[in-house]
């Protein structure tokens, strides 16, 4: 296994696995135990925008629920969340069943405005990988649905929930900006 593989699956492990108070007992990835159990889970490591592009293009040829891209020397935060925000976007607008999800270690929970997470250690100062999680748009979707009648969405700020949550749901719909 590589390095980074390792680190991100012990991130989950030790961090978004946790059951958190301010989740309604639910982990931050409620999820991904399960994922990892049925080996659902794939990764293109150092690869760059181009291994991105390759993971986007090809997602649908095999039986991963989540393909975790990751570099090791990360693209600046702002360029890298707006190329992801921008493919988005494309994806729904041509009712591709997909979504990116971007995580940078120069922006954590806290300026997320997703600080209680940073309380409970969410987050792993040794994580310093950009990672962009590529999933299936509906599956994300539908599990946000399931999590808002459990509750756990209760302590997000409205802003928050409206990007992570909402926002992607206008993306399932088809209502591209």
């Amino acid at each position: 296994m590589h390095k980074v593989e390792n680190d991100i699956r012990n991130w989950s492990n030790n961090f978004l696995e946790i059951p958190s108070v301010k989740l309604n007992g639910l982990p931050p990835c409620p999820y991904a135990k399960k994922a990892w159990a049925e080996n659902k889970v794939d990764f293109s490591i150092n690869t760059h925008l181009d291994g991105l592009m390759d993971v986007i293009k090809n997602f649908d040829t095999h039986d991963y629920d989540m393909v975790i891209w990751a570099e090791e020397d990360p693209y600046d935060m702002e360029y890298l969340d707006g190329f992801c925000d921008g493919v988005n976007e494309a994806l729904s607008m041509i009712g591709k069943d997909m979504h990116l999800m971007v995580f940078h270690p120069d922006y954590d929970a806290t300026e997320a405005g997703l600080d209680f997470l940073d309380d409970q250690g969410i987050t792993d100062s040794n994580l310093y990988y950009a990672m962009v999680f590529v999933q299936k748009l509906s599956l994300l979707d539908d599990a946000s649905i399931s999590l808002e009648k459990s509750g756990y969405y209760t302590n997000f700020p409205k802003d928050v929930y409206q990007s992570l949550v909402i926002d992607r749901r206008r993306l399932r719909n088809g209502n591209a900006w």
